[in-house]
Order: C-alpha cells, then structure tokens, then sequence
C-alpha cells in the first residue's frame, strides 16, 4: 500500500518508561499532508515515524509505504510507515527544479 505524504515538521522525540510493562521506549510523530494524485491536500494529520525511518524522514514530499500490523495495545489492525522514497521536483504539485540554463 502506498500513499503520497508531504512532511511538513517532525515532533521532538518522546522517551519514557511504559508503565505496564517497564520497558523503555521511544517515539517520533511528523506532522504531514497526505496528498492526493495532483498534489492537492486530501487529508491532514500526525504519522508515528518508525526508528528505522528517523533519519530518512525530513520535510519533504514522499511516496510512503505501508504495512499492516497488529496494534499491541489496542488489537486493532493499523497501517505503519515501513518505507519512504523522495519524490521527483515536479511531481505531484511540487516545485519543479530550477533549470540552470534559464538562470545564466
């Protein structure tokens, strides 16, 4: 499943100790855009961004990739980001890239 996601901020990391079970975590949200075929807004809202992802995920446009896995928690079956690749300048409403012929 994939999805197009434009990261606008990505929120302080939050560290804890879970009160259940004792063991330490960590968790990093961004605040994104999804985006639809064109580059308009389809919908807005927050994306828990996995600890293999932190380095990757900037503000930026992104084809994400999805995976669907059971919550611990709650027993629900959610999506989670598993891969994000950047997108193209020009593609799906973004800026296209400069062309450096047009500036000289």
């Amino acid at each position: 499943m994939e999805s197009i996601i434009q990261i606008l901020k990505l929120n302080d990391l939050k560290s804890g100790v879970s009160r259940k079970t004792g063991n330490p975590y960590e968790m990093q949200d961004a605040e994104c855009l999804l985006l639809k075929e064109d580059g308009s807004i389809d919908q807005v809202g927050v994306l828990q961004v996995p600890k293999s992802l932190r380095d990757k995920a900037l503000p930026g446009v992104y084809t994400g990739s999805f995976a669907l896995h059971s919550n611990f928690a709650s027993r629900r079956i959610e999506a989670v980001l598993t891969d994000l690749t950047p997108v193209p300048p020009g593609t799906y409403g973004t800026p296209k890239a400069p062309n450096p012929a047009k500036q000289a």
